[in-house]
């Protein structure tokens, strides 16, 4: 049980056809998997309906909370159904796509929705399956785009298309996704991913079409106009998380390392999490362990104080599924003692000002990371409610573990990103002091403290009110 509390970067695990059983999903959660993602453009229903019964099934036998996150397609163009499902094309072959999905034609590749063709012009460069495929525009017409490859490859069907440097005009509610929308809200999910967020707008259309149902908003950057619109989403989000698949598409990718720390960064700032995501062991999709580079970014991410690593391929359809998560495991583990906790601490702190409604707060919880630190305590023991309380004392990157306490299980779900925080289910307090015995008490318990260590507890008063943190206590183990 200490190696899971211990832990502090997050995990997030892309679930498929390698790691759909309950016995592999078991396997992923020993292995150090906090989140698990499931992405509604692949599969149908009925496959997506199987996954959640066999997460939650696999969560209950190892007597945890998994947090769901499920993404929506968002405003894409795809490629149509191909014969055979795919197609090679080669350098400089001549292609003709139909862009009016009410005109479709046999000898005719399909692009769907409708619309790519009023939104690029001759010269533009489209790029399918992230790249593998490049096609130059080279003439149009009222419902066609004629193409030459300029990269050879093979087309799958449902690819999605990008053309870059021009932004897709497409509603953000295109049938696929409203399809994927109305799935989530029926269903036993946590985390909703947005895919192509291009604004404040939109994340707020998804908000109103969630109605009651409370789930937490994580928005994918992959666009230049999310990067051009990022406070503004950001300050919409629960969560965002760098989509360097994407991103990598829409921008040169030599542009993406500092994409990612800007990301990452203004994050960081404003005390949101965030999750570095793609290809960040790629190469264990086929091979039993990674390449040197990977494991160098999977590091990086870490000190550039990512809150979560993201597997995408690697356990969805890899050949090593549970080595990939271990090998993430053990990465961040190392990275973990290299993190500049006071510049990430202090950038925070540059962020709230005296009029922030949460002013008090958060002064609290940045003065119980500061005192944790320079006593040399083994612990930080938050009392949460809504896991706000712990969330802010986490977001100012204290060496020490965070262990959130609470008897909500809401809190489970809103900390389940949040690094160096990990929760515990806990009964209801009557008395502050009943709250100081217990944590003297479960460190104990689970040999994360000894007698004679410090802990610094935080809480809020009054008892069981949500969104206060004012209290700050040390104790001297006994």
């Amino acid at each position: 049980m200490q190696k899971s509390i211990l832990k502090k970067t997050k995990i997030v695990c892309t679930i498929g056809p390698s790691s759909e059983s309950v016995e592999i999903i078991e396997g992923l959660i020993d292995a150090g998997m906090n989140v698990a993602r499931m992405n509604l453009s692949h599969g149908n229903q009925s496959d997506h309906k199987k996954i959640i019964s066999n997460l939650r099934e696999a969560a209950k036998n190892r007597k945890i909370y998994l947090p769901i996150l499920a993404d929506l397609p968002g405003p894409k163009y795809r490629v149509g159904e191909i014969e055979n499902g795919i197609m090679e094309v080669t350098e400089n072959q001549k292609i003709i796509f139909e862009c009016d999905n009410e005109k479709l034609e046999s000898k005719l590749l399909n692009i769907w929705p409708s619309g790519l063709n009023d939104d690029v012009e001759k010269g533009a460069i489209l790029m399918i399956d992230d790249g593998a495929v490049e096609l130059e525009v080279t003439g149009k017409n009222q419902t066609q785009l004629e193409t030459k490859v300029k990269l050879s490859g093979k087309i799958s069907s449902n690819k999605a298309v990008v053309a870059r440097g021009y932004p897709s005009m497409l509603d953000y509610f295109t049938e696929e996704t409203e399809s994927a929308l109305n799935f989530v809200i029926t269903n036993d999910i946590d985390y909703i991913g947005l895919s192509y967020v291009r604004n404040a707008e939109d994340i707020k259309r998804v908000k109103e079409k969630l109605g009651d149902k409370k789930l937490r908003i994580i928005s994918k950057i992959e666009l230049q106009k999310a990067l051009d619109n990022l406070e503004e989403i950001i300050d919409n989000s629960d969560v965002v998380m760098v989509a360097r698949g994407d991103l990598g598409v829409h921008l040169p990718i030599s542009e993406v390392p500092s994409a990612q720390k800007y990301i990452i960064n203004l994050s960081n700032k404003k005390g949101k999490e965030v999750i570095t995501a793609t290809q960040m062991l790629e190469s264990m999709t086929e091979n039993p362990q990674p390449t040197r580079a990977e494991s160098t970014d999977v590091h990086n991410a870490v000190l550039d104080g990512t809150d979560a690593i993201m597997l995408s391929g690697e356990t969805s359809v890899g050949n090593y599924p549970i080595r990939a998560v271990e090998f993430m495991r053990e990465i961040s583990d190392i990275a973990e003692k290299n993190i500049n906790n006071n510049y990430i601490r202090n950038l925070k702190l540059e962020n709230i000002n005296s009029s922030d409604s949460n002013h008090v707060d958060e002064l609290i919880a940045h003065g119980a990371a500061s005192i944790a630190e320079q006593l040399e305590s083994k612990l930080i023991v938050a009392f949460t409610e809504s896991g706000s309380t712990a969330a802010r004392v986490a977001s100012y990157r204290p060496s020490q573990s965070v262990i959130a306490l609470s008897p909500d299980l809401s809190a489970e779900i809103n900390l389940g990103l949040r690094w160096g925080v990990n929760t515990i289910n806990v009964s209801n307090f009557d008395q502050i002091e009943e709250m100081f015995e217990y944590a003297n008490d479960i460190v104990k318990e689970l040999n994360l403290a000894s007698i004679g260590d410090t802990i610094v507890v935080v809480a809020g008063l009054p008892i069981g009110v949500k969104g206060n943190t004012n209290l700050i206590r040390v104790i001297n183990i006994s």
